[in-house]
């Protein structure tokens, strides 16, 4: 080696240990990243408790916080707040809450607990930890809620997407299932007859439609399965599951559901026992025993009927409530009842013999009910409402033959025995 390449040598020998001194004093200086987990408690009691409830844990051990990001908030006292829940409209927020307060106080509520710890990057750590935080600001926490397609779980599932670069989308979209929106309505309100009938009878045929996983993960205990399930390239470039740890802490106190057997058969004795009642009371009218308990239960049976059918002409019109348009239960539930009602309740109060629009107005409620049930063989209807037919068409069935005796024809009228008793209030 020449005399004139021992100061190049030298200069490249201390270029690389330059490089060398300073990475390795880049990588002693940077910060441990935070520790990403997502926190997932299961059905409370309440109503809007029973879908379960997801947030992102985000603990810093540099900064020394520990913070639960809750997408869940909403105010009972915020402006406006009933008529756009009302109108489809709801505003709820994220808001960051101490985690281990926020755990302590669902289990003290009986609500089971799982975390999952995610292995995240340093960098997609990092990056979750300041969406999080940015957008936990008052100028950006709040959002416009949709039970089913935006809620907290379905944020959370964005917000770890983002920094996944669309690692769930492309795997989870893939993924089909047999669930619906409308079967996991069903399946976690069960346990109250009277949530899940009006859930059921409110909801139109946009939840029939199978979901993918992507979409299945609007469910909480959903997307924490299903993150169970998702692999990433680590830093070695080897494929590992998202999911380091799991742990859990079972509910307390669970209350069992109904079969959806049993809530059928309950609905559907429920019908018959109306529609029996309604024609019993019906064929009393026409045997001259008095009419108060036709125009009672009648007039009752009308009122709630037609203001059901009120409720769901007003959701497909007037409001943005898209899982409830094009509802083929307005057949069951008709509008055509609050007229019956005012009819009725005019007879109720002028007395005599019943009027024939009692008659006609209970026949044509009848007949929608029928063209409802027929629909359903119909390749292109697809709407789930089985127990909203088992409950409505007997009972519509009952009150338009109650009402054709207590109303009969006029040409039956003419005929009648002049000997026939009067009707009796």
């Amino acid at each position: 080696m020449t005399q004139r390449r021992w100061p190049a040598l030298a200069l490249g020998v201390w270029c690389l240990s330059s490089s060398a001194v300073a990475a390795q004093a880049a990588s002693t200086t940077l910060p441990p990243p935070p520790r990403v987990s997502i926190i997932t408690m299961g059905p409370g009691g309440p109503v809007w408790e029973r879908f379960g409830h997801n947030m992102i844990r985000v603990t810093d051990s540099v900064a020394g916080t520990d913070i639960a990001y809750n997408f869940g908030i909403f105010d009972f006292h915020q402006k406006n707040f009933y008529w756009n829940f009302l109108q489809g409209r709801p505003m709820y927020a994220l808001d960051p809450w101490p985690a281990q307060s926020a755990i302590s106080l669902y289990l003290r509520n009986g609500r089971s607990v799982e975390e999952q710890v995610l292995a995240l990057s340093p960098e997609q750590a990092r990056s979750l930890a300041q969406n999080l935080a940015r957008n936990a600001q008052p100028d950006e926490r709040m959002y416009r809620y949709d039970y089913y397609r935006d809620n907290c779980s379905t944020r959370v599932r964005d917000a770890l997407n983002v920094v996944l670069a669309g690692t769930l989308d492309h795997d989870l979209s893939r993924v089909p299932t047999t669930s619906t929106y409308r079967s996991h309505s069903a399946e976690l309100t069960a346990y109250n007859p009277g949530w899940y009938f009006g859930l059921m009878v409110l909801l139109g045929p946009a939840t029939d439609r199978p979901l993918s996983a992507w979409e299945e993960s609007f469910i909480p205990g959903d997307l924490a399965h299903w993150l169970s399930t998702v692999r990433v390239v680590s830093a070695a470039g080897d494929s590992i599951p998202l999911v380091l740890a799991e742990s859990s802490l079972p509910a307390r106190d669970v209350q069992a559901p109904l079969s959806f057997a049993e809530l059928f058969a309950l609905w559907l004795a429920l019908g018959v026992v109306v529609g029996l009642l309604l024609a019993w009371t019906g064929q009393r009218v026409a045997a001259g025993r008095g009419r108060g308990g036709f125009v009672l239960l009648g007039g009752l049976w009308s009122l709630l009927s037609g203001f059901a059918g009120l409720i769901m002409v007003y959701l497909c019109a007037f409001t943005d409530h898209v899982v409830a348009y094009r509802n083929e239960n307005i057949l069951q539930a008709s509008i055509l009842g609050l007229a019956l009602f005012v009819v009725m309740a005019a007879w109720a109060r002028r007395g005599g013999p019943a009027p024939q629009s009692v008659r006609m107005l209970s026949m044509t409620i009848a007949v929608l009910s029928i063209v409802g049930l027929i629909l359903q063989v119909l390749p292109w209807f697809s709407q789930v409402n089985g127990v909203a037919l088992a409950f409505f068409v007997p009972a519509n069935l009952g009150m338009a033959y109650g009402a054709s005796r207590a109303a009969p024809p006029r040409a039956a009228t003419a005929t009648a025995p002049t000997g026939a008793p009067p009707s009796r209030p």
